[in-house]
Formats: structure tokens, C-alpha cells, sequence
């Protein structure tokens, strides 16, 4: 055999040999959830109406042994586009993890502040209830684009950690003016598999008090420019969560102190607490109550001032992992606020259906 053809040869077996280490490594799965809405609503007057959810693309993909890629893109309503509907960017990051369960993540992540925010995406397939807690509207900051140091199922108890550095919740997902970046610390621990415990602390200086992107309703999104305070504003978030899912009884808490200080007024305080309690009778007949309150208050110059307390008590029919229809019977009082109502389903009482699905 000649050279050149042992060369050859040695190459396509090189070549083979490659791929299929490759192969066995590199992984790509594509993803999608959506949901479809039915609302009865009384405020000043009923109203009726079916509606269409956000529709998430969920792709996660294997680079390498240590190196993975997560992406989620939804699509959802928007009144602001000709067509209704606009495309975002929710989540890109990519991981390495460079020791047993050590990672360094670096991209647009769901900024880690509790168990709801770290842990559930944008198919509501997964949530135990219709929505998100109130307080993904006015206080928790949802995103981060930067750099985050993980660690993940550590001992025997489950430890794990969160540290991340990035753009503030003023910035947008490309150009964040001046140095007002965001560090977020927190730490869990899973004594048993079926309960987690969560703390975490978020800390954001604006020097300029831009709009706030990142986070849910800001008082410098809807309000007349010539009212919004120009000046620094100090961010400190203090969140906590209990998590247990057994095998019949469901209980979510999720716990946050605000602390919004500014030179004028000094240090507003902006507290809420989501509760929810579920029981399986089996695979498929979930029961559940929901109790959630968050009051912003009035010196708070950044996130508008309000206090809403909601009830709820619910029914969750499980076809499968994939499948569920929710079903709400809710009333929401809203004390005092200037804010206006974030979702468009909160009003004095509401019956809510809700088919969420995963494909």
C-alpha cells in the first residue's frame, strides 16, 4: 500500500472516528410550549373572551461533554405591532461546566432571585397555576445578561449556589449607558428530594433611573416623562422561597423585600408574598388555592405604588406531562395604587380557563 493511500485511509478513518465521538456527545432537541385562554371578567362591566398565550421555542444543545447551549424565544401579544404579536429573546446562554457540578454561564439568563424565576420558563404547561405571582409585575428583576458562576446538587443536602455580575435592570439586551451593574448572590439547599429552600439578595444602583426593562411594570414605563425622578435610585432586593412537592401535597411560597432608597425621599419599602398549596389526589385531579399580596410603598419613586391582594382557588387536570387545563375562580382587591392593572384578567372577580401545552 502506497503512502498516500495509507494516508488516506488513516484520514477516513480519523474522520469516522471523529464523527462518531461527536455523535455520541453533541446533542440538539428542539422544543416548543404555548397556552390558549378563556376569561370571564366582572369590573365595570363583563367581559368575555378567549385569548392566545405566548408560544416559547425551546432549544438546548450538548456542544461538547461539558459545554451546552439553552435558548428560549417566545413570541406573545403586543398592542404596539401591526400584526399584534412580537418575537423576544428570553433566555441565551451558554455553560461550561468545568468541574463536577461548577459551571460558568454566560448570557441572558432568568435572573436566579427564587424558585419561580430560576425554575420555571415560559411554557405555563409547567406552572401550578394560571400566572406568574404579582410580584413578576412591579418587583422581581427577570432577567440578567452576564456572567453567572453556578454550582448545582452539592453534598448531601443539595447545596448549591448563584453568584452574577451583569447589566443592570435599566439596560437593554445590547447597550446599558454608564456603570450600573447588577450583582445578584443566592444559596439553596434540598435537605429531602421533594423540598427545596431558597434565599437570594439582588443589588442595583441606576444612576439615572432609566426605564427599567428587566423588571415587570416600572413607574418610568407609563407615566408622563416630565414626572419621572431623574436622580440615582438604590435597588435592593431580598427574596426568599419554600418549595415541596410531594407525592399528594403541592406548597410554593415565594417571599420578597424591596428596599428602593433615593436622595429625596430616602428609603421606600416594597414587600410581597405568593402562596400556593395543591393536592393530588392522583396523576391527573390536582385541587388548589392561591393567595397573593404586594404592597409598594407610596415613596417609592421607581416601581408604582400600589397594594392588591389575590384570591384564587383552582382545579389542574393533568392529560399528561405535556397537556394541562387549569381552571381559576379568583377575586383581586386593589386598595390604593397608581399603577394600572398589569394583566388584563385582574378585576373585582374572574373566571379564568387556561390549555397549556408543550410539543
Amino acid at each position: 500500500m502506497s503512502f498516500k493511500l495509507k494516508s488516506t485511509v488513516l484520514i477516513i478513518l480519523w474522520i469516522i472516528s471523529a464523527n462518531k465521538s461527536f455523535s455520541q456527545t453533541e446533542t440538539t432537541k428542539f422544543r416548543g410550549f404555548g397556552h390558549q385562554e378563556y376569561s370571564l371578567v366582572r369590573k365595570d362591566s363583563v367581559d368575555s373572551y378567549f385569548s392566545i398565550g405566548e408560544h416559547d421555542f425551546f432549544v438546548t444543545s450538548n456542544l461538547t461533554p461539558r459545554i451546552s447551549f439553552l435558548g428560549e424565544f417566545v413570541v406573545r401579544y403586543n398592542a404596539s405591532s401591526s400584526t399584534g404579536f412580537l418575537p423576544s429573546i428570553e433566555r441565551s446562554f451558554i455553560k461550561f461546566n468545568y468541574v463536577n457540578n461548577h459551571s460558568i454561564i454566560a448570557g441572558k439568563v432568568h435572573t436566579p432571585v427564587n424558585y419561580w424565576n430560576d425554575v420555571y420558563h415560559h411554557g405555563r404547561v409547567f406552572f401550578p397555576v394560571i400566572d406568574r405571582p404579582l410580584a413578576f409585575s412591579y418587583l422581581i428583576p427577570l432577567h440578567t445578561l452576564g456572567l453567572q458562576f453556578q454550582g448545582q446538587n452539592l453534598g448531601s443536602s443539595g447545596f448549591g449556589y448563584d453568584v452574577m455580575f451583569g447589566n443592570g435592570i435599566a439596560s437593554s439586551d445590547v447597550f446599558q449607558g454608564g456603570f450600573d451593574p447588577a450583582f445578584t448572590a443566592a444559596l439553596h439547599v434540598k435537605p429531602v428530594e421533594e423540598m427545596q429552600l431558597r434565599a437570594s439578595y439582588f443589588y442595583n444602583y441606576m444612576n439615572q433611573n432609566r426605564t427599567g426593562v428587566h423588571i415587570g411594570h416600572t413607574i418610568t414605563s407609563g407615566v408622563n416623562a416630565t414626572k419621572l425622578y431623574r436622580g440615582p435610585v438604590q435597588l435592593q432586593l431580598f427574596s426568599t422561597s419554600l418549595r415541596w412537592f410531594g407525592s399528594n401535597v403541592e406548597f410554593l411560597n415565594e417571599a420578597s423585600l424591596n428596599l428602593s432608597r433615593t436622595d429625596s425621599l430616602g428609603t421606600a419599602r416594597g414587600i410581597s408574598n405568593f402562596t400556593y398549596a395543591g393536592y393530588r389526589f392522583n396523576d391527573k385531579n390536582i385541587p388548589f388555592v392561591l393567595l397573593d399580596y404586594i404592597k409598594i410603598g407610596k415613596e417609592d419613586l421607581h416601581v408604582y405604588p400600589t397594594e392588591m391582594f389575590k384570591l384564587a382557588l383552582g382545579y389542574r387536570y393533568e392529560f399528561n406531562y405535556l397537556i394541562n387545563l387549569k381552571s381559576q375562580l379568583e377575586h383581586t382587591w386593589m386598595k390604593h395604587g397608581d399603577a394600572p392593572l398589569i394583566h388584563d384578567h385582574i378585576g373585582n372577580l374572574g373566571f379564568r380557563l387556561q390549555l397549556a401545552y408543550g410539543f
